[in-house]
Formats: C-alpha cells, structure tokens, sequence
C-alpha cells in the first residue's frame, strides 16, 4: 500500500517538473549561455528558495523548489550549451 502512494506522488512530481519545464521554456528559451552562467541561473533560483523557506508560504517554498528542480534539469539536458556562437 506503501508503494501506491509514492508511485502517485512521483507521477505527480513529474508532472508538475514537465509543465514548469513547459512554462519555463515558453518564458525563457533561451536558458543560459554556458555552463558557468547555467549555474548562475540555478543559484538564483536556490537563493529565491532560501527566501521562501525562510520568510514565506509552504506553497510558496514548493514552487521555488520546483524552480531550482527545473533549472538544474535545463542544465543536465543541455540547454546551456553555446556552438558557434549560437544557444
């Protein structure tokens, strides 16, 4: 029974990742321009983390949270990659 109910909670987890990830994309295609300004972005986005866990709501903290998950994600498939001058 145990296991249903972290099945469900991952595939929601995933799919709240994969629409942030949608929405993020649409807002911002290009993510960032190498890896050190990749990192920049994801460190941005933990600092807005820090402030929400710190001074705000608990579904506030969640959604920073799952903005510092999908920078991190953007990161890892590449999207900070520049070839030729070109994002």
């Amino acid at each position: 029974m145990h296991n249903i109910d972290i099945t469900i909670l991952g595939e929601k987890a995933l799919a709240a990742l994969m629409q942030r990830l949608s929405e993020a994309r649409g807002k911002h295609p290009v993510f960032a321009e190498g890896k050190y300004h990749a990192l920049g972005v994801i460190g941005a986005e933990y600092h807005e983390l820090e402030k929400a866990v710190e001074y705000e709501s608990a579904e506030r903290m969640a959604d920073e949270a799952l903005d510092v998950a999908v920078t991190a994600l953007r990161l890892w498939c590449g999207e900070h990659e520049v070839e030729d001058g070109v994002v």
